[in-house]
């Protein structure tokens, strides 16, 4: 045993001695894989992006999988980040506005993660609705883009009272108390509020450039009528500065139609709303104005067409048509589906094999009434003689037509899906018509002036070709300015009027004083309405004590009802977002719903006995007058107290007559009640006699706790009643 143990001892020994004496111990284990993201924390704006970077270490394996907090990939409401790592802001902010992003291992679900703190954007800054301005109170919007709920516009270092239209568009009413180059900002709030650089207004402190009297009437042309605000800066700023700011303006838009409950779109309260509301507040008044009468011009209507689709599209169009070219309208218009329902172009069969002739409804209506109209035209406008004194026919009414039918045919709706049969197809108004070969009239045609379109000719060339030749013709300069005379100032302008604007449709510029308007292309509709509004014909009256022009006996036009109701609620400072239209039908117009192709009313129409074009006089009946008295009422007479000073004429429009009962409780001393509606609505025309007639119905309104706001009432009501104010002048 004793032997054993001697031996046993001996080799631990030797096995020490083979450890170099220094020990055993183990190794170290290896390390532990980790996730690193960078950046480690950092502010990110809505909308924005930011590239995140996952580093792994510890494993071979460096792939990663992203969340926001805890949601694989992010959602709309946090934020999504990509299997790359860039992470997407929201387009809101959420509560709260903080977020973590989180990185984790394929391989051994390590994890690392980084704070984000989300801002809102910063706001972009596109125009502004003028680039000058006169010195006292006045509306301004601005247009730009990532503007969020509780941005404000700065005006001169100090935030104003806004209203947000969008996300694109600001609206507010500042008061410019000091002359020189104004710096205007948006802010959007906290967290994260910021603005980008200013653009600078220009406000002048000149005053009197052009008369009240003359800023009202040249407002009544150009608007959907003056009110205190812009009679105050066209008398600073003067009509040529005026007309450049509102080709510039940003455009009152129209909402995308939404269907009812069971899926329909044929309700057009809601659009008939909002373009009530663009006429009454929209910075864009020139614009409005020239669309509607394009509106007049090229009819489309609700009769037939009774889709918001079609009309949402058809109103935009003509928005965008007013400051374009004749040329381009005449396109725009005859491939639009609205048209292309209403007047029967769309599925206008040309096939060879066709059972009946082409369709020439729209054919007809081109020429006779959109364009050249049915006689040859000198250039001011007044007919072109035979031998015998009759007009000449300015092409075939039989023959013409159904050539410029046939070269038009071939066209339908555009395929709503890829299914959509080719022919005839269903309406559709999400894009232009579009044609359809194998159905377009392939034959040779003689169009107007024996201008030969060969055989075999496509459609959409031929088509071209149909349009440039009316475009071209003599008549259509005088033809189509004189409708638009009609339209903005006067039923009967003189033949050297309708040559004047003629000759600026043709050159496609217009020079006025201290600048020049249109694009030198025939067909320019900045030339042309500048043409209108600045020839002498239509300011003569503006400062008779002056320059010794009155108006002439025959100048003016009776102001049709929509034209009408729009410029008392202007000058009375209503808002609205519908609710108008239903009323102002029993006058004689309904909005949207012109009768027939001739429009709301004939531009050819004769008033009896007075051998004098009056096209609105064609509506006024009996009837229809007592409905404007009625209408009146309404307008003026609604529930009102002291303590609530606001008429609503409908559940959507309201008048606030607190202004004008502050200057009622003396209405006939300067500057008062009498002195601000002569200039707001007769145009500083209020005679002596008729001054004292109204402050006698003034002065009789029973002395109550609603005195004044009866007596402005009172005023405006019989003010408005007159013939003075139904005519513009």
């Amino acid at each position: 045993m004793r032997h054993v143990s001697v031996v046993l001892l001996a080799v631990l020994v030797l096995l020490s001695a083979g450890c170099g004496g220094g020990g055993y111990s183990a190794p170290p284990p290896p390390p532990q894989p980790t996730v690193t993201v960078s950046p480690a924390s950092v502010n990110v704006r809505a909308g924005d992006t930011q590239q995140f970077n996952a580093t792994v270490t510890g494993t071979a394996n460096t792939q990663v999988t992203w969340s926001v907090n805890g949601v694989a990939g992010g959602n709309a409401a946090n934020g999504t980040i990509s299997t790359a790592g860039l992470y997407t802001a929201p387009a809101t902010l959420p509560n709260p506005s903080n977020v973590t992003i989180v990185a984790t291992s394929v391989a051994t679900a390590a994890t690392g993660s980084t704070a984000v703190t989300l801002q809102n954007p910063l706001p972009v800054l596109g125009t502004i609705s003028r680039t000058v301005a006169g010195m006292g109170t006045f509306t301004l919007t601005v247009e730009g883009d990532k503007f969020v709920t509780g941005a404000q516009i700065e005006f001169g270092g100090a935030l104003v009272v806004t209203s947000m239209l969008s996300a694109t568009r600001l609206n507010a009413t500042v008061n410019a108390t000091q002359a020189g180059n104004i710096a205007v900002r948006v802010t959007n709030p906290n967290p994260g509020s910021g603005s980008p650089p200013a653009i600078n207004l220009n406000v002048v402190a000149t005053t009197n450039v052009v008369s009240q009297r003359a800023a009202a009437r040249f407002l009544e042309q150009a608007t959907f009528g003056p009110t205190a605000e812009s009679i105050n800066q066209v008398t600073r700023v003067g009509f040529t500065q005026y007309l450049t700011d509102q080709f510039n303006a940003p455009s009152s838009g129209f909402d995308d139609p939404v269907p009812d409950a069971m899926g329909n779109f044929n309700d057009p309260a809601a659009l008939q709303g909002r373009w009530w509301r663009n006429a009454l507040t929209g910075p864009d008044q020139l614009q409005q104005r020239a669309a509607f009468a394009l509106h007049k011009i090229w009819v489309v209507s609700w009769v037939v067409v009774d889709d918001s689709r079609a009309f949402v599209g058809y109103l935009r169009m003509h928005q965008g048509h007013a400051f374009g070219n004749y040329r381009v309208i005449m396109e725009n218009v005859s491939k639009s589906p609205a048209m292309g329902r209403y007047q029967d172009i769309a599925n206008n069969d040309g096939a060879a094999n066709r059972t009946v002739s082409c369709n020439e409804n729209y054919g007809r209506e081109l020429m006779q009434l959109f364009t050249i109209g049915l006689y040859k035209l000198n250039p001011d406008g007044t007919f072109q003689r035979d031998a015998q004194n009759q007009p000449i026919p300015a092409y075939d009414p039989v023959f013409t037509v159904e050539q410029n039918a046939c070269a038009m045919s071939g066209w339908t709706y555009a395929k709503e899906t890829p299914a959509t049969r080719d022919w005839p197809r269903p309406p559709f108004y999400g894009a232009p018509l579009e044609p359809v070969e194998s159905h377009h009239d392939k034959t040779q045609k003689t169009l107007i002036d024996n201008f030969i379109v060969p055989a075999n000719t496509l459609a959409d060339p031929e088509f071209d070709l149909t349009l440039d030749n009316i475009f071209n013709h003599s008549n259509m300069p005088p033809f189509v300015s004189r409708l638009l005379i009609q339209q903005m100032v006067t039923s009967n302008p003189s033949p050297a009027y309708v040559g004047r604007v003629a000759q600026a449709f043709i050159t496609g510029r217009f020079s006025g004083p201290g600048a020049t308007f249109g694009g030198d292309t025939r067909g320019d509709m900045k030339a042309v309405l500048a043409a209108i509004l600045l020839d002498p014909e239509a300011r003569r009256g503006d400062d008779p004590a002056n320059d010794g022009t009155p108006a002439a006996a025959n100048d003016g036009k009776l102001k049709e009802p929509i034209l009408f109701v729009a410029n008392v609620l202007r000058a009375a400072g209503a808002v609205s977002t519908g609710g108008i239209s239903n009323r102002v039908a029993g006058s004689g117009q309904n909005l949207l719903f012109p009768p027939t192709v001739f429009s709301y009313f004939s531009p050819e129409y004769i008033i009896p006995g007075a051998n004098l074009l009056g096209p609105e006089f064609n509506i006024l009946t009996t009837s229809t007058t007592f409905d404007r008295v009625n209408l009146l009422n309404t307008i003026t007479c609604g529930v009102i107290t002291s303590t609530n000073p606001c008429v609503q004429i409908s559940g959507t429009t309201s008048i606030n007559y607190a202004p004008f009962a502050l200057l009622a409780a003396n209405p006939d001393a300067p500057d008062q009640l009498l002195d601000r509606l002569n200039i707001l609505m007769l145009r500083s025309t209020m005679t002596p006699e008729y001054r004292t007639r109204l402050l006698n119905a003034i002065n009789a309104v029973a002395n109550d706790a609603n005195r004044d706001l009866n007596r402005a009432r009172t005023a405006i009501y019989l003010i408005a009643a007159s013939s003075q104010y139904q005519v513009q002048k």
